[in-house]
């Protein structure tokens, strides 16, 4: 077991580097891939577009010097039959996502030309081309494999999948993708003073919020969630609990009892049965945290233990815990690493703090550069604070901060 105290950066790296992606692989269907990773590469199985058709509603032309054509054909997106084709001089009314007729040389967009209608002679109808409107070779025509060739990549494995790429694979006509095994996480809280939401509190109870708000931010990125419950301050039934989620999941994370108290028995239920490998950072808000493992026969669930104090659960789960288990889900560990980028301060602070501490700001864009300015409620217990924060800044030990000083932001829960 490490006791020094790590600095966040170092944690981070440590936990990046230890945590690698799950080996189990399946194949899901398309519906319920949403934020899964790809476990190996997706091929172009169809050119896209698989053949040369309209990107406008118009007229397909053949002879871009022409100031008027002769209309012979119409062709609609869907239509079946034979390739039609335009002589010098005609145009065929096209619609988007219809293919385009051996001959053309442009499309003309519908608001672009004039329409005279068949005469009393029967004679076709025309179109003339608009004053000021000119005909560049090839316009609005999507050629057949400009934008996928049949053969290529796809998806690379390791991407994360969206909304926009499940499209994309049913596009290719696809009914389910290979990607990494769902993570599975049992969440637990930790304390005889916790009650779930709805029940009534009794004298010196509060009510247990920090396994609900990680539940669901587990469930909203993709991982099989657990309600592992609250464990009791007792140090039997946390060891016995920690090793049976063990047996069924990937992953343990818990709140609260991780400290120094004679109440918190997380850390000794782990060291019981699994290996503790570090505990405490020197940070500001989380200094408590603390990750090791409980191996159970060829399976190894990895155990992330969070400060009670709400923002301290919520900073040392976005920062730390949640990007080792992303690693788990296939992710890269760059890709797992939480977003950043720099701002600058619109505040002032004289006192220097000798921890790394991650400030709970609003972040906004300003003239041209990101600005970030403390919301009032800065306590380790004040989740009001954070709700109405947007990101965390991240502050050096033992560095004032002076207006127009640049800092490393994190967008709360990657929302920006």
């Amino acid at each position: 077991m490490a006791n020094d105290l790590l600095d966040y950066h170092d944690g981070l790296n440590t936990l990046l580097a230890t945590h690698t992606p799950l080996l189990r692989h399946e194949a899901v269907a398309l519906a319920d891939l949403n934020q899964r990773i790809l476990a190996q590469d997706v091929a172009v199985v169809h050119n896209v577009p698989e053949f040369d058709n309209s990107a406008m509603d118009g007229y397909a032309i053949n002879g871009n010097d022409c100031h008027e054509w002769r209309i012979v054909h119409r062709i609609a997106a869907g239509d079946d039959g034979a390739p039609l084709l335009l002589a010098p001089g005609e145009a065929a009314r096209i619609f988007t996502g219809a293919p385009i007729p051996v001959g053309c040389s442009a499309v003309v967009m519908q608001e672009h030309v004039t329409r005279t209608q068949a005469d009393a002679d029967q004679a076709p109808p025309r179109i003339t081309l608009l004053a000021g409107q000119s005909i560049q070779d090839g316009q609005h025509i999507r050629r057949r494999a400009e934008e996928l060739q049949t053969g290529d990549v796809l998806l690379h494995a390791g991407k994360r999948l969206t909304p926009a790429t499940i499209g994309l694979l049913a596009g290719q006509g696809y009914t389910h993708a290979p990607v990494h095994a769902q993570v599975r996480v049992s969440v637990f809280s930790s304390g005889n003073e916790l009650v779930p939401p709805g029940q009534p509190l009794g004298p010196g109870q509060i009510y247990d919020s920090n396994r609900i708000m990680l539940i669901a931010w587990l469930r909203s990125l993709g991982f099989a969630v657990v309600d592992g419950g609250n464990l009791p301050d007792q140090l039997e039934a946390t060891r016995a609990a920690l090793a049976q989620a063990a047996q069924e999941c990937d992953a343990i994370v818990c709140s609260g009892g991780v400290s120094v108290g004679e109440e918190d028995h997380l850390k000794n239920a782990l060291t019981e049965v699994g290996e503790l490998i570090q505990w405490r950072l020197f940070i500001k808000p989380g200094k408590p945290f603390t990750w090791g493992r409980i191996d159970h026969n060829d399976h190894t669930c990895r155990v992330f233990m969070l400060p009670g104090n709400p923002v301290s659960s919520l900073v040392t789960f976005q920062q730390l815990a949640l990007p080792a288990l992303l690693r788990l889900t296939g992710l890269s560990e760059q890709q797992a690493r939480p977003l950043q980028w720099t701002a600058y301060a619109d505040f002032s602070r004289d006192k220097p703090e000798p921890r790394r501490e991650f400030v709970r700001v609003n972040l906004r864009h300003e003239a041209g550069q990101w600005l970030v300015r403390p919301v009032v409620q800065q306590g380790s217990n004040m989740l009001s604070g954070a709700v109405h924060a947007n990101a965390l800044a991240e502050v050096t030990p033992g560095t004032p901060i002076q207006p127009g000083d640049a800092l490393t932001v994190y967008p709360l829960f990657n929302a920006i």
